[in-house]
């Protein structure tokens, strides 16, 4: 078997396309060390540039002649894709974080998905938001963060579920001079409002928390948060203990027990020298799906179509807990975390994979609507 990679690059997360490849070569020589598939890897920079991903993809699947296609590239790229993997019947496996989210969930044949969901985990942190005898709350965001869908799923879920929206706090400036003052002079003055949304990547999600904790009105904020505001550098900021509570969802906790996941974490650290992150976990995962189809009595000629059919009728074991392909969407599916965080408690619970299967049927029950517009590049690579 040969694969075809297209990795990404980021300035925030130097190392994120090495810790995916990384993790899917640590699961091949930990897994498959007598079946090992070969490696052709192409760098596609931020994954924005349309032509520069087509045109590696091409030359992949046209003159290298690999069996499947693995990109890691955002959804709103995909599209010029498609016809070229659909022409070939080849599988395609697309990964990313999971920030968007398609206009339509009907899926190509042959394609599947490996992600973090993270609009998906906002949109339950939307949901929940809405609970409780206040439905007030203020989105805060950034210029970056909110030009993908996981704002809109966030602000959509609690407003479907029965909340309201009183304030938008959008921060476009650098986070050297990281000011929240707009924000905080509004929850002054309403005394109506004690919940916020907020969808920030790590960084301004730290330096979010830290300007907070100073305002004289904290105590008794609820925040509902996005994925990578309950990271591990982004928490730190709470670890010291806090006036307001943290709710929200993460895709995978290094610290579950379970076997798969001490399996991978110690196969990480000895194979790059680092702990094991949420992009070396993608890449293991997609050896998961890899040795899954080693398995399969597909021939050499990997029909697309036909190794996506196989896949929705198995169940793989990975680090998070047990992984399913999404009959209806393609999506893989597996069991989320969630996280509340009160004064210097940090309490995390584990959501099964048949109760996030239930959610997820209604989170793509509702296609988006309208026009849309954002950024091409994956969501972290910036």
């Amino acid at each position: 078997m040969t694969l075809g990679i297209l990795y990404p690059r980021s300035a925030v997360y130097p190392d994120m396309g090495v810790d995916f490849v990384d993790g899917l070569k640590s699961f091949i020589q930990t897994k498959l060390p007598g079946n090992a598939p070969q490696l052709y890897l192409e760098g596609i920079g931020f994954g924005g540039a349309e032509k520069e991903v087509y045109d590696k993809a091409e030359k992949l699947l046209r003159f290298d002649k690999v069996d499947i296609l693995i990109a890691f590239i955002d959804l709103r790229v995909l599209p010029i894709l498609e016809p070229l993997v659909y022409s070939l019947d080849k599988l395609l496996v697309v990964v990313n974080a999971g920030a968007n989210y398609p206009t339509n969930w009907i899926p190509q044949p042959n394609v599947v998905f490996l992600g973090l969901q993270h609009a998906f985990l906002c949109w339950m942190a939307g949901m929940e938001a809405a609970h409780g005898q206040t439905p007030n709350a203020a989105l805060a965001t950034s210029f970056y963060d909110c030009g993908y869908l996981h704002s809109t799923a966030i602000v959509n879920s609690f407003v479907q579920h029965g909340g309201n929206l009183t304030h938008n706090f959008v921060y476009n400036k650098s986070y050297d001079a990281f000011d929240i003052a707009p924000l905080t002079d509004f929850l002054s003055a309403d005394n109506h409002t004690n919940k916020i949304l907020c969808v920030y990547d790590t960084l301004p999600g730290g330096l979010f928390y830290s300007k907070l904790k100073n305002h004289s009105g904290a105590t008794g904020l609820e925040l509902f948060v996005s994925p990578m505001m309950l990271e591990d550098t982004a928490i730190e900021e709470l670890r010291a203990g806090i006036p307001f509570e943290v709710t929200g969802y993460r895709p995978w906790d290094a610290m579950l027990e379970e076997d798969a996941n001490q399996s991978f974490k110690k196969a990480i650290e000895t194979y790059s020298k680092k702990a094991a992150n949420i992009f070396s976990l993608l890449g293991w995962e997609t050896g998961l799906v890899i040795e899954q189809i080693l398995s399969q009595p597909t021939g050499q000629h990997f029909d697309g179509s036909v190794i996506a059919e196989q896949l929705k009728q198995v169940s793989l074991s990975g680090p998070r807990g047990t992984m399913q392909l999404d009959n209806e969407t393609h999506y893989f599916l597996s069991p989320i975390i969630r996280s509340t965080v009160k004064g210097t408690d940090i309490v995390s619970e584990t959501v099964p994979v048949s109760t996030v299967k239930q959610y997820w049927t209604a989170f793509t029950a509702q296609p988006v609507e309208g026009i849309t517009a954002g950024w091409t590049n994956t969501y972290l690579c910036y």
